[in-house]
């Protein structure tokens, strides 16, 4: 797995300025998802769809996927383990998600506001480790056999 980019020379600056172009987008995609339930004032839905976006950011970001037997706990610390995010902010931010996700208990603004601070200490501390984008299979550009054709140039006539 890719982690670090390079960043000599003007190819690495621009590579390293798509990939936080793509970060932003799929960040700015997860808090679009979680702005639908804000509005309806639904923050239980809101904290849960928060916690389907930090698996999406973990997909694409660090190529991890949640197996179907893993715990949504266990999963948020395979996540702060693989990108240093600390235990304490994950332990938090996984308390507010088993708490809209498992319990009765009214979610309210406040804490929907902490688990959204929570979910983006998390994303920052993916973003710092320069973590490359993995492209879904589809949009990976396919390496072509086949040799380029070279045209060959025209003679140019010189009058005597």
């Amino acid at each position: 797995m890719k982690r670090k980019l390079s960043n000599r020379g003007i190819f690495g600056f621009f590579k390293r300025k798509k990939q936080v172009k793509r970060l932003d987008q799929i960040f700015n995609t997860v808090m679009g998802d979680v702005r639908i339930f804000e509005q309806r004032q639904d923050y239980r839905g809101a904290v849960i769809a928060s916690f389907g976006g930090l698996t999406t950011i973990a997909h694409d970001l660090l190529n991890m996927t949640r197996s179907s037997n893993t715990t949504g706990r266990e999963f948020g610390f395979e996540i702060s383990n693989e990108a240093n995010i600390s235990a304490e902010v994950m332990d938090e931010y996984m308390v507010s998600f088993e708490i809209a996700r498992y319990t009765d208990r009214e979610v309210t603004y406040e804490d929907y506001q902490e688990a959204i601070q929570r979910l983006d200490i998390c994303f920052r501390g993916i973003r710092e480790q320069d973590v490359e984008v993995v492209e879904p299979r589809g949009k990976q550009k396919k390496k072509s056999t086949k040799k380029k054709v070279v045209k060959k140039r025209k003679s140019i006539k010189k009058k005597v």
